[in-house]
This record gives structure tokens, C-alpha cells and sequence, in this order.
């Protein structure tokens, strides 16, 4: 079964997103979080990569909101999933390929110069997934994703790396990575 883990870490450690992408990967590794020694001892997965399935989560919870009603609702419209779908029907196919280059540009057209060009399909099995996988931690994100394991430093679905505990005076002051892990 594939997991999502919100990481979170202090900002100086890292000064871009592929920084914090690689910091986190490499503390995942270094702490046992794939059964081996240190923090993580009880086997919590056997796999991991940073964005995954989840890659462009942290952009549809802040700048993308539009973006991500208007590819649910085209979809809909065509009955016709484009990311993470396959179909054996040609007609589906093609219709599937026009709304990918149609998401596409979208992205492009709306995405913040940072995340220009990131492909909308993804390759979910990138080590170090993409750009918008690591964010500064914003009051959005916050309350968002991270309100609900308040009070706690690490749960099924969150780890600070540094051991503190969540709480809004992480806003500012936290890079949020996200991680699909399988169990």
C-alpha cells in the first residue's frame, strides 16, 4: 500500500527545494526509515521516493487550486482520467492525449516561474521528484495539511526531522517535503 508523509525540517538546512528534496531523501535513508537502524526501527516501509503519487499535492492545496477544478472537472466532462489512467479503447486514447496537452499548457500557462515546465503527467517513480514537492511552509499549507498533527513532532502521516513539535510557529521557519512510501 502506498503512504503519504508530510516531512518537515528547519529552513536553513536547505536553501532550494532540491535541497530539501535531497536533505529529506537522504535522512529517510541515513534514519532507518526503510528497516534498517536509527529513528525508524520498526520497518515502517520498504520503499520510498519523494513526490510519488502525491507529486503536485502542495500545489493543489495552494496556487493550483484553480488549475486542479478545471482538469476534475474536464475529466469529468469527457469521462476520461489522464494522470495515472490507461485505457485499451483508441478513442479514449485520444481523447486522453488532447486533455493531457491541454493540462499542460494549462499548467504552464498559470504555473509560478519556479514550476514552468514541470511535465502535468509525472513520473511517479523519480527519486527526488519535482520542484513543487518541497515548499517553504506557508500559513495555507499549515492549515492545510499540518494543523491536525499539532502538539506531536512525528504520527503515521508527519516526522519533523528535528524533533519539534507542530505548532504555527513552524510557518515561516519549515520546509514541508512530501514522500509516497510503500508498505
Amino acid at each position: 500500500m502506498h503512504l503519504r508523509l508530510l516531512v518537515t525540517f528547519n529552513k536553513d538546512t536547505a536553501a532550494t527545494s532540491q535541497d530539501a528534496r535531497d536533505h529529506v531523501f537522504e535522512a529517510l535513508h541515513d534514519e532507518g526509515f526503510c528497516c534498517e537502524s536509527g529513528r525508524w526501527r520498526t520497518c515502517i516501509a520498504d520503499w520510498f521516493v519523494i513526490g510519488g503519487r502525491w507529486s503536485g499535492f502542495l500545489s493543489r492545496l495552494t496556487w493550483a487550486k484553480e488549475f486542479d477544478h478545471v482538469v476534475t472537472t474536464t475529466e469529468a466532462e469527457h469521462e476520461t482520467q489522464v494522470w495515472g489512467a490507461w485505457y485499451g479503447d483508441r478513442t479514449k486514447q485520444k481523447v486522453q492525449r488532447k486533455l493531457a496537452k491541454q493540462f499542460q499548457e494549462l499548467w504552464d500557462s498559470t504555473a509560478p516561474p519556479a514550476y514552468k515546465g514541470i511535465p502535468y503527467q509525472r513520473d511517479t517513480y523519480k527519486v527526488d521528484g519535482y520542484e513543487d514537492d518541497a515548499m517553504l511552509l506557508t500559513r495555507e499549507l499549515y492549515d492545510s495539511v499540518l494543523y491536525e498533527f499539532a502538539g506531536r513532532a512525528e504520527s503515521d502521516h508527519h516526522a519533523d526531522l528535528d524533533f519539534d513539535d507542530v505548532s504555527p510557529e513552524m510557518i515561516g521557519h519549515k520546509w514541508l517535503v512530501v514522500v509516497d512510501y510503500h508498505t
